[in-house]
C-alpha cells in the first residue's frame, strides 16, 4: 500500500513546477488539494481508493520489482519464458477511447510525409486553428498519447493506470535547449531549474521507507547553456587537460571562484563555474538521500563534454556506489569505443559507474547537420546494425556488472522486444537476479505496454519515463516521438496489431468494459 504513494510523490513536484514557472500557459488547478486526493486514491483511502484488488497487486506486483527487495512467491518461476504476445494482459488498464487514439497515432507516424514535416505542422495548425482548438486536437492525439497531462483529472488518471499496472513512474521534464547564433546566458533561469530539481529531490525523499533506492532523471541543458557545451567539446576534441574529469570535479564545490580554464572567455568560464557548483548541488542532494540520478543523453555535438560532466561527478559522487548515471545511444558508430573507453576511465579513478543503455532520438536531425557540415554521418547505417551496436553494450556491461558486482548498475532503456529478451537471456546465464538492483529496465510513457506491462509482473524493475507540462513546452519531445515510432516499423507493427485484437475483443465481448477504466 505505501509503496503505491511512489508514483504520487514523484509526479506531483514536476507538476507544481510546471504551475509555478509557466503560469500563463497551465490550466489552474490547486495542486495541494490534487496530491492529497492522490495520496489517499494511493493509500486505500477517500472517495477514489484503488479497489482491495488493486491493493493485493500491488502488494503482489509492484514490490517484487522495487530494486533490491526480495521477489514474492507469486511472481513466475525463474524459468518461466517472458511473454509479449498478450494484448489483453498488456493493455487491461487502458479504456477503449485510449486503444482507438494510440491506433489512430500509430498509422499516422506511417506517413513519412506528416512525419517528416511534424513540427511545422504543428506551428502551422497552432497558428491557423487557434490556441484552444489545436489543443483539442492534440490532446485527442500525440499529447493525450505520450505526455502524461497537465490538468488535475489527466494526471490523476495517469497515476491510478500506472500504479494499477505494477509500473514505477519517472517524471520527465520536456523543456529542451537546442545551440543557437548568439550565447545569452541567463543565469536565473539555470538556477530557478537547478531549484526545481532541489525541491523535488527533497519530496522524492520522503519514499525512502518504502523503495529501496529511487531513480530520478536529469538534462544536463537544465544547468548550462547548449552552446558553451558545444564550445567545451571542441576543446576536449583537441586534447585540452584543463578539461579533465579530476580537474572539473575539484570545481564542484561552493567555492570555485580560483577554477580558471585558460582556454574559455572570462565569460565562459563563469557560466562553467556556476555550472559546476549546480551540478555538485543537485549530485550532493542525491547523495545525501540516497537518490540515483541519470543524465539524459542529447545532440552528438554536445556529447563530449556532457559525459566529461557526468564523468567528473562520477569522479566525486560514485566513490562507494553507482549514484550518477551516465546514457550512451547506440546509434553512433562510437558507441562501443565511448563506453569501453569510460569503463577503463572509471576502474583507473576507482569510481562505480552507471550506465542507462538507448538506440537514440535524434537520428534524423544528426543524420541532416552531418551532410550540412560536410562530416561523416556518426549514426550507424541501418536500424539492425543499432540493434547489433545495442546488444554488444549489453553484453559489455552485463559482464562487467557480473564482475564487479553492485559497483556497476544499468537500465535497459528499449522498446525492443528482442533487446529485452537477450538482456533477460544474458542476466540469466550471468547470474544476475532479476530484482538484486544491478538491472532495471525502461520504456516511455504511451509506447511499447506490451513490453512493460507484462515486465514489471514477471518481477523486474520497470520504469515509465512520464512527460508532463502544457501543450507549447512538449511539441519538440512530441516530435522525437513521431520520428522514433516511423523507425521502428517492426515493432510498431505488432504493437498495432495487438492493439486491434484488443479492441475486437471488447466489440465481441462488452461487459468486459466494466473493469476498464474510462476516461
Amino acid at each position: 500500500m505505501l509503496v503505491a504513494q511512489r508514483g504520487v510523490w514523484v509526479l506531483v513536484p514536476a507538476v507544481q513546477q510546471f504551475s509555478r514557472s509557466l503560469p500563463a500557459l497551465t490550466v489552474p488547478c490547486r495542486w495541494d488539494a490534487l496530491q492529497q486526493r492522490l495520496l489517499q486514491t494511493a493509500a486505500g483511502k477517500g472517495d477514489n481508493a484503488l479497489p482491495a484488488r488493486t491493493t493485493l497487486i500491488r502488494q503482489g506486483a509492484l514490490q517484487t520489482h522495487q530494486l533490491g527487495l526480495e521477489l514474492s512467491e507469486e511472481t513466475p518461476a525463474e524459468t518461466e519464458e517472458l511473454s509479449f504476445d498478450d494484448p489483453t494482459q498488456a493493455f487491461k488498464t487502458k479504456s477503449t477511447w485510449e486503444i482507438a487514439r494510440a491506433l489512430l497515432v500509430l498509422r499516422l507516424c506511417s506517413f513519412n510525409v506528416l512525419v517528416d514535416n511534424s513540427l511545422k505542422l504543428m506551428k502551422v495548425g497552432q497558428s491557423f486553428l487557434g490556441r484552444r482548438l489545436f489543443e483539442a486536437v492534440m490532446r485527442a492525439t500525440f499529447y493525450g498519447q505520450f505526455i502524461g497531462g497537465d490538468t488535475e483529472k489527466e494526471i490523476e488518471a495517469t497515476v491510478r493506470r500506472l500504479l494499477n499496472s505494477g509500473l514505477q513512474t519517472l517524471p520527465a521534464i520536456t523543456i529542451e535547449e537546442d545551440i543557437g547564433d548568439e550565447m545569452i546566458i541567463r543565469e536565473e533561469f539555470y538556477d530557478s531549474a537547478t531549484q526545481f530539481y532541489l525541491d523535488s529531490i527533497r519530496l522524492l525523499a520522503r519514499l525512502s521507507d518504502y523503495v529501496e533506492v529511487p531513480l530520478f532523471q536529469l538534462r544536463v541543458t537544465s544547468f548550462l547553456h547548449a552552446n558553451l557545451l558545444v564550445i567545451m567539446s571542441e576543446h576536449l576534441d583537441s586534447g585540452c587537460p584543463e578539461l579533465s574529469v579530476e580537474n572539473l570535479a575539484s570545481g564542484m564545490t561552493e567555492d570555485n571562484q580560483d577554477f580558471h580554464v585558460s582556454v574559455l572567455t572570462d565569460q565562459e568560464n563563469e557560466h562553467l563555474r556556476n555550472t559546476l557548483r549546480r551540478l555538485n548541488a543537485v549530485c550532493r542532494e542525491c547523495a545525501e538521500r540516497r537518490i540515483w540520478l541519470t543524465a539524459d543523453a542529447e545532440y552528438t555535438y554536445m556529447r563530449p563534454a556532457m559525459t566529461q560532466l557526468m564523468l567528473a561527478t562520477m569522479f566525486k559522487f560514485n566513490k562507494k556506489q553507482p549514484l550518477i548515471w551516465n546514457t550512451y545511444q547506440c546509434y553512433l558508430k562510437g558507441a562501443h569505443d565511448n563506453i569501453t573507453r569510460d569503463i577503463q576511465l572509471a576502474k583507473e579513478l576507482d569510481m562505480c559507474f552507471g550506465v542507462k543503455l538507448v538506440r537514440g532520438a535524434y537520428m534524423d536531425k544528426e543524420r541532416a547537420l552531418a551532410e550540412k557540415k560536410g562530416y561523416e554521418d556518426p549514426i550507424n547505417p541501418t536500424y539492425a546494425a543499432t540493434g547489433e551496436m545495442y546488444h554488444r553494450l549489453l553484453d559489455t556491461m552485463l559482464h562487467e556488472i557480473s564482475r564487479q558486482g553492485n559497483r556497476c548498475k544499468l537500465m535497459v532503456a528499449s522498446h525492443n522486444e528482442d533487446s529485452i529478451k537477450y538482456a533477460v537471456s544474458r542476466m540469466r546465464d550471468l547470474g544476475i537476479e532479476r530484482n538484486d538492483g544491478r538491472v532495471c529496465f525502461g520504456q516511455l510513457y504511451g509506447m511499447c505496454d506490451q513490453v512493460s506491462y507484462p515486465l514489471g509482473q514477471a518481477g523486474y524493475a520497470v520504469y515509465k519515463s512520464t512527460p508532463i507540462g502544457p501543450m507549447e513546452t512538449t511539441l519538440a519531445y512530441l516530435q522525437r516521438r513521431a520520428l522514433e515510432n516511423r523507425s521502428v516499423l517492426s515493432g510498431i507493427r505488432k504493437e498495432r496489431d495487438q492493439l486491434w485484437s484488443e479492441m475486437k475483443r471488447r466489440v465481441a465481448h462488452p461487459r468486459s468494459w466494466k473493469n476498464v477504466w474510462s476516461d
